[in-house]
């Protein structure tokens, strides 16, 4: 019995003039052979052209030095002279701070001694190699692919001749990388007569001079608004034992980051100030008013405890 498809997907046929559900009839064979993907053909590999040397040249000299050896290409700086050093040497120079041993370039070239350049040298190559540093004179510098030269460089580092001049050349004394210093950020300012700091993560933010508004709460020098908040100004000359800091009117606000959180009035604002962590000694009494002194300029500078000095 035949099968016919419905709209919108499926399959019915006739049944007693009815139309059925009916399974979705087997599609027949396909005769064709299925075809297998045909593998790409094999690239013989690439030769690598990498720029693994350097031509050093001067004068009717020659030479191809391994890239990886070569540390500095640096102008030729003036030789001092190294006595009692085996042939070969040409004398001592500073590349990058550091001393290095200078070669001939014709002694590294395997030439006889003694040669001399037929060129005045403009450049120099610094190289390390065995954990020392040497240089070779030059006038003329290019990078390009390695060839079997770069190799003889390298076996005639290991000959006689060049281990006895190797072994006076100073060796290659990695910097030590630099420490990053623990520091802590002090917000310095004036209240009551003194020079006075409070730890930066504890201030939210400073405010000009202003001049809260009175309010009757006993302890309470004012309010002032700040970021949408009402909140209550202390005299901080006054929580020092000291002058009122809004004595003379409108004074900078410092709003500090307590719960509940709170303005304190101060004489002066004096910025900012990066000090090392190790320049920070805590007081051992930890609930005083002062809970560490800071070395600046060579006198000792109070850091205030934020929960003591705006303390309501």
């Amino acid at each position: 019995m035949n099968s016919y498809p419905l709209p919108g997907g499926g399959w019915f046929k006739l049944q007693e003039g009815e139309a059925v559900l009916a399974e979705a009839p087997a599609r027949p064979a396909s005769t064709d052979a299925p075809r297998l993907a045909q593998p790409a053909p094999v690239q013989p590999p690439r030769r690598a052209m990498g720029l693994a040397a350097l031509h050093l040249s001067l004068g009717g000299i020659a030479l191809a030095i391994p890239a990886a050896l070569a540390e500095h290409i640096l102008p030729m700086p003036a030789l001092r002279p190294l006595p009692g050093a085996a042939p070969g040497v040409a004398g001592l120079a500073e590349a990058e701070g550091a001393p290095v041993l200078v070669l001939e370039t014709g002694f590294a070239a395997g030439m006889p001694l003694p040669t001399e350049a037929e060129e005045e040298p403009t450049l120099l190559l610094v190289l390390r190699e065995g954990g020392r540093r040497f240089a070779l004179p030059a006038s003329r510098i290019e990078a390009g692919p390695a060839i079997a030269a770069a190799a003889g460089f390298q076996a005639w580092l290991k000959t006689p001749e060049a281990r006895a001049a190797l072994a006076y050349a100073p060796p290659a004394l990695d910097a030590e990388p630099q420490r990053p210093i623990a520091q802590r950020h002090l917000v310095m300012f004036r209240a009551a007569g003194m020079e006075l700091a409070l730890p930066a993560e504890a201030v939210v933010a400073v405010l000009p001079a202003t001049l809260p508004l009175p309010t009757p709460r006993p302890g309470i020098a004012g309010l002032a608004a700040h970021r949408g908040a009402v909140l209550p100004v202390l005299d901080g000359g006054l929580v020092l034992g000291g002058r009122a800091a809004l004595a003379d009117g409108p004074a900078p606000l410092i709003r500090l980051a307590l719960w509940p959180e709170v303005l304190v009035a101060v004489e002066q604002i004096g910025g900012v100030r990066a000090v090392a962590a190790a320049d920070v000694t805590p007081l051992a009494q930890r609930d005083g008013l002062v809970a560490a002194f800071a070395r600046l300029g060579g006198a000792p500078m109070p850091v205030l405890a934020p929960h003591r000095f705006g303390a309501l």
